[in-house]
């Protein structure tokens, strides 16, 4: 019989913040210890400290995150840490997501959004397809230049708010169609690996912003069912 993997194995790669789902936000929370089948992150402050909680771990490098459920210890250990918390979780209900398995909404019909070459100035207008917090897939009538960094921005409404987005990023492929091309494009804020701090790890206003576009997504997608 295969051993049971502990946290300490899985979570190899794992970023020094938690970030704790609150509904329509996530709050990044220091993650201070990793243990065979429970971590100690801050507690909470301003928002209700539930028995059970979601989140996500993400990886250094910010391509991938980890999926958390796990059920809160309110007993603290003699030698734990003040204002933290010990969250239990099951090994086995861990998952890993990265960044090409980031959920992804559609949009019907697209959504405008203008293309910018970054640092020349020439704005080129697009339609968006669909949206993942790595990505995004757009139709354009003009070609877009692949060998230069681009600036993305669109508005996304979302429960009578609207939501102003300029994101970073490069083609990674083109597909011809009749009278349009269809590109698709991955986002390089930095965190990518063209852009990563010293020991490989990704910038934290980076892991914010893709948290952030996350949970906008499935958002999205909750309001679609």
């Amino acid at each position: 019989m295969t051993a049971k993997p502990t946290l300490e194995e899985i979570f190899t790669d794992a970023h020094a913040f938690f970030f704790l789902l609150t509904g329509e936000e996530a709050m990044r929370l220091k993650l201070w210890e990793i243990g065979p089948e429970e971590i100690v992150i801050d507690r909470p402050k301003n928002a209700p400290m539930r028995k059970t909680i979601l989140g996500y771990i993400p990886t250094l490098r910010g391509d991938g995150i980890y999926e958390i459920e796990g059920m809160v210890n309110m007993e603290e250990k003699p030698d734990q840490m003040p204002n933290t918390v010990r969250v239990r979780i099951d090994p086995m209900s861990v998952r890993k997501v990265n960044r090409r398995q980031y959920p992804r909404y559609s949009f019907t019909p697209p959504i405008d959004v203008a293309i910018c070459e970054d640092g020349s100035g020439r704005v080129t207008s697009g339609r968006m397809i669909n949206l993942s917090a790595g990505g995004l897939r757009i139709e354009s009538a003009e070609e877009i230049t692949a060998d230069h960094p681009l600036v993305f921005t669109f508005e996304i409404e979302l429960d009578e708010e609207v939501h102003e987005l300029a994101k970073m990023g490069q083609v990674v492929y083109e597909l011809p169609e009749g009278d349009h091309h269809t590109y698709g494009v991955k986002f390089t804020n930095p965190g990518d690996e063209d852009a990563l701090v010293k020991d490989g790890e990704a910038p934290i206003q980076s892991i914010d912003a893709t948290i952030d576009l996350m949970n906008l997504v499935n958002r999205l997608l909750v309001r679609e069912e």
